[in-house]
């Protein structure tokens, strides 16, 4: 562990560089800069209702999701997965009907700038409806209730990804690199004559990052709860078991880097060409639903995007460690997989 600890490059950069990316993030809030999320339930179901929801469809500034039922918009919108809800009453611009001239909208008070958008469009859709009517005086109108939910930043996703990234940083990186240092210098091949059992100096470099990975998740932690007033929904002591299960995976696979390359020059290619696939198909920054299926497909399967899932899981949703056994599993399957890679690749010279 003091060796690791001597090294101060090795302490910067596996610290400075997650602590740099949380901030700017959370300074730059990503999250603001967005279109109004709508829901629509249409329990008209008219030709008045389809046109009404064509010419909403028309703008921009909506992001309209797939019909699901009026109960599951509800859900949605107390998650804060939606800015509004517009629901289309049965009778609209139906002559006879009492409501033929009434809309609902339940929208979100924690997204003040959206809501407002968002029913501003529908009311201008509504009276141009009226005015092409030529019947002014019985204007369209919305009925508007506020419903208070519980609204993510960006900063809220982005925590717990940049927390699985630098623990594979620290796994990846900082193993392959001092191994393959400390090979090529003859160090490694020397310790094995010195009275230093060399299971116990393994057992030692892999119990020091294992330590540092849970080091990094409290600091990183820390720093999105006091000053980005990140809300920690989840068990910190699950995070620290999942920061443990996915140090081991990492410093397994910088084991197995190291034992394959022969030098700092051949690690670091390898190194990258493994970490930066895993950072920006993982998760870590944006949800992989925007991904192309087949790609997703692999994405979903790789390690980072286990241990990211798993985290944000606790710390946005709440869950339990017990109820993330899938992405545990896959951590787990992930760390035999590399477990043995290392043993069959690690060299002593």
């Amino acid at each position: 562990m003091q060796i690791w600890f001597r090294d101060r490059q090795a302490i910067f950069w596996t610290f400075f560089l997650p602590l740099v990316l949380i901030s700017v993030f959370g300074l730059l809030d990503f999250g603001s800069f967005r279109t109004v999320d709508i829901g629509i339930v249409d329990k008209a179901e008219n030709e008045e209702s389809r046109q009404l929801i064509a010419d909403i469809r028309l703008m921009d500034a909506f992001n309209i999701s797939d019909p699901i039922s009026e109960s599951k918009e509800r859900e949605a919108l107390s998650d804060g997965e939606r800015s509004l809800v517009l629901i289309i009453e049965p009778g609209f611009g139906e002559v006879d009907s009492p409501t033929r001239r009434r809309v609902s909208v339940i929208y979100n008070q924690g997204q003040p700038q959206e809501s407002a958008t968002g029913q501003s469009i529908i009311q201008r859709i509504l009276d141009d409806i009226t005015f092409a009517e030529n019947d002014v005086p019985d204007r369209y109108v919305i009925d508007a209730e506020p419903v208070d939910s519980r609204n993510l930043r960006f900063i809220d996703f982005l925590m717990p990804g940049v927390v699985a990234m630098s623990i594979m940083q620290m796994g990846l990186f900082s193993v392959a690199f001092s191994f393959v240092q400390l090979k090529s210098k003859g160090i490694l091949r020397r310790l094995q004559a010195t009275p230093v059992l060399p299971a116990s100096f393994i057992f030692a470099q892999v119990f020091t990052r294992l330590v540092v990975s849970i080091l990094q998740t409290l600091v990183l932690v820390g720093l999105a709860v006091v000053a980005f007033d990140v809300r920690l929904e989840g068990n910190l002591v699950s995070m620290l078991v999942l920061a443990l299960i996915g140090g081991g995976v990492f410093v397994s696979m910088g084991f197995a880097v190291s034992g394959f390359a022969r030098t700092e020059d051949v690690a670091a290619p390898i190194a990258n060409a493994i970490a930066l696939p895993l950072m920006f198909l993982s998760g870590v920054f944006f949800p992989r639903d925007a991904m192309p299926e087949p790609l997703r497909a692999v994405a979903d399967y790789l390690p980072l995007s286990f241990l990211a899932d798993a985290l944000r899981s606790l710390a946005v949703d709440g869950q339990t460690i017990w109820s993330q056994w899938d992405n545990v599993l896959g951590l787990v399957v992930w760390l035999a997989v590399t477990f043995v890679i290392a043993i069959r690749l690690f060299r002593w010279e």
